[in-house]
Order: structure tokens, then sequence, then C-alpha cells
């Protein structure tokens, strides 16, 4: 069974990881990256998220916490395994696609729900200085977001596989039968 590719979810690969290299760069080149950084020009944005999620700013990085760097080196992984999974499914047309895919977006998932996790488990250490207004608008919907939609792309990815799987379990047996 050929499987399907889908615009919408090509496009979040694509969106994704191009969102995820700028902020993986944001992280990676701290302090220079930051605001007072020779390079804040680059992610000007952070200077307000930074003010928003502390695992971002000055409060985290002068307590020398690895946590912001270590995301972001999965992130560099995640963000590889999307760019394969957009050659095997457009250049190459490969079968594996799908399962190249959903290994990405189940990376993108998992570490979103560390990312959340570590945040409670810490009592809202990074973020609790907020507003419930900011903290809804400047992080739980932006956040959110990384849940969501990987969240629909493995179902979707996970049905087609398991879809493929009973396939080819049904072509094997009918084989058998001949």
């Amino acid at each position: 069974m050929a499987p399907t590719y889908r615009l919408w979810m090509s496009l979040w690969f694509i969106i994704s990881t191009a969102l995820v290299f700028w902020d993986a760069g944001y992280c990676l080149l701290r302090p220079r990256s930051m605001e007072g950084g020779d390079l804040n020009w680059i992610w000007t944005p952070y200077n307000l998220y930074a003010n928003i999620d502390y695992i971002y700013g000055w409060p985290a990085f002068n307590a020398g916490e690895g946590f912001t760097s270590a995301q972001s080196l999965l992130n560099l992984v995640e963000n590889f395994i999307n760019l394969a999974y957009l050659y095997s499914a457009h250049i190459d047309k490969s079968p594996v696609a799908p399962l190249i895919g959903f290994t990405g977006v189940v990376m993108t998932f998992s570490k979103t729900v560390l990312y959340w996790a570590q945040e409670y488990y810490c009592g809202y250490c990074k973020i609790g200085h907020n507003t419930a207004k900011d903290i809804i608008v400047l992080w739980v919907i932006p956040n959110g977001a990384w849940l969501l939609v990987p969240g629909i792309i493995i179902g979707v990815l996970g049905t087609d596989i398991a879809t493929s799987l009973r396939t080819q379990k049904t072509v094997e047996d009918v084989r058998k039968m001949d």
C-alpha cells in the first residue's frame, strides 16, 4: 500500500523545522543571542519570551542550567529526522516515510511533554512569576501548538502505519492459502 502524503503535514514539518532551527540557534548561542548580545538582532522576539520563560532568559543562563541547551541538542536531532521525512516522502517517495515522520513527531511531542513536566515538577519555577493571562497567551497557547499538531500527526501517521502493516499481513495470509 502506497503511503498517503498530506500537504498540511508537510507544511508543518517545513515550518516547524525552520522555527526549531531558529530556536536552537538562540539557545546554543547564548549569551551572544540574548538581549545585549551582538547576535541578538536575529532573535529580538526572544527578548520578550526570555522574560516570560526564564529557561530562555538570564536567570537560567546565569545559574548554569543545562536544560535549555540539552533540549536544543535534541531539537537538532528532531529536525534532521523531519528533513529525512520530507526527503523520503517527496523526493524518494519511500514507503518508510510515514515511519520516519512518526519518529520525528513523537520526538517533538515527547520533548514538549518534558518541557511542560519540568515546569510542573519545579513548581512553575521558570514561568510562575507571570500573570495568568501572560502564561496562557504567551506560554500555554504557543507551546500547546507543539502538543496539538504533533499529537494529530502521531494519530494520522500511526493509523497509516498500522493500516499498512495490516494490509501486509492480509497479503501474506492470502499467499499462504495459495
